[in-house]
């Protein structure tokens, strides 16, 4: 599949993944879920991809990585047009595991083809695919304006509608990179059991798991939280999922130029999990809807490279792993999305939402804390002796 191709649907992957958090208000209204009960639908999302991800464990070696993305989004799409297509609650749990399988084969198979079929150029496309998805998610706050309040379910619907259009567009246009039709070799042959014995490897995976569940807290409740205790409009609303993910498009942008101009991906991620823990930990305490908007925005920023830049750098150490490397990004994400913005909503039940917005500030230090690990053994391995 061409890189175009993979960029445009990411954009409209990310609408997708990101219509819960702004909508969920109206969800609650209309199918009488609670905040906790509304939570689980992000744990039964998690819990698709990881049935996804057992089954990708066996087609790893047997599929092409194009091909996994083509199931991906047929999976994703259907899911998309039948909640909006349907009603009920029961049938809504389980259309967004169904999403939650979808999600995982389209985003691990992306990065996949992008880090090994055009492994030449990783530097450039992994950074802009993950810059696809945040300006996606952007737009997401606005997007769902029309569909605020009892029209929710359309939202999802006209998604899956322009996904379906855009992969027939895809299917059509599949020459290759220079406009000949490539053979493409199985996702991988090498043994992946180096990555499973390397330290550096591991603490870098449970820093990104802790990320991407700091990262889908914000994405799911910050906006919850500007409506419900911070009392704004339906436009303030979608404003701040909106800076939350401008700060995090700018940084991916960045971060593509400034790796190709040598900037090191465990030095711009440690800093950024410091810099986006700080603005986090502070939210609770801005003295006004502007200043928590910077720090939303400030808190996107700084973090919002860490996912391109972790398989930019995992890559380089092990580059004929990418598909395995890809497949674990996403565990680690999986598994973070799954447990921690749920314990969110059970913190913030005893006490409030901007507390354990606060609370979960310490994700981020333990994170950067993490990184330092691996930045600390990768200079004493490169020490002489």
């Amino acid at each position: 599949m061409q890189p175009q191709f993979l960029l445009i649907l990411m954009f409209f992957y990310a609408l997708a993944n990101n219509l819960l958090g702004p909508l969920v208000t109206n969800i609650m209204d209309s199918t009488g879920l609670s905040l906790s009960q509304s939570g689980l639908l992000i744990t039964l999302l998690q819990g698709g991809a990881l049935v996804s991800i057992l089954l990708s464990l066996y087609l790893m070696k047997r599929l092409r990585q194009s091909t996994l993305v083509k199931i991906g989004y047929l999976v994703l799409i259907v899911a998309l047009l039948l909640v909006g297509l349907t009603s009920g609650t029961g049938l809504l749990f389980c259309l967004y595991a169904a999403i939650g399988f979808g999600t995982f084969l389209a985003d691990s198979g992306s990065n996949a083809v992008l880090a090994s079929d055009y492994f030449e150029k990783k530097e450039l496309y992994i950074p802009l695919l993950h810059f696809f998805y945040s300006a996606g998610a952007i737009l997401t706050g606005y997007f769902i304006l029309p569909f605020k309040g009892p029209a929710w379910r359309w939202a999802y619907s006209s998604v899956g509608l322009v996904l379906l259009l855009l992969l027939i567009l895809a299917l059509i246009f599949k020459k290759g990179r220079t406009g000949e039709v490539r053979k493409e070799s199985p996702i991988q042959k090498e043994s992946n059991l180096p990555l499973l014995k390397d330290s550096r490897f591991i603490l870098y995976t449970l820093s990104l798991m802790l990320y991407m569940g700091s990262q889908q807290i914000c994405a799911t409740w910050i906006p919850v939280y500007v409506e419900v205790e911070l009392l704004q409009s339906p436009a303030i609303v979608g404003t701040s999922l909106t800076v939350f993910w401008i700060g995090i498009a700018i940084s991916r942008l960045l971060s593509s130029f400034m790796l190709q101009r040598g900037a090191k991906p465990l030095t711009l991620t440690l800093g950024g999990f410091l810099l986006a823990g700080v603005a986090l930990a502070l939210l609770p305490f801005s003295a006004s809807i502007v200043l928590a908007l910077i720090l939303v925005a400030l808190c996107g920023f700084a973090a919002g490279p860490a996912i391109p830049l972790y398989i930019v750098e995992t890559a380089s150490w092990y580059p004929k792993n990418s598909a395995f490397i890809a497949l674990i990004y996403i565990v680690s994400g999986t598994i973070g999305r799954m447990i921690f913005p749920y314990l969110t909503t059970r913190l913030a039940e005893v006490s409030s939402l901007g507390f354990a917005l606060m609370t979960s500030s310490a994700m981020l230090f333990v994170a950067a804390l993490l990184v330092f690990s691996v930045k600390r053994s990768e200079r004493i391995a490169l020490a002489p002796r």
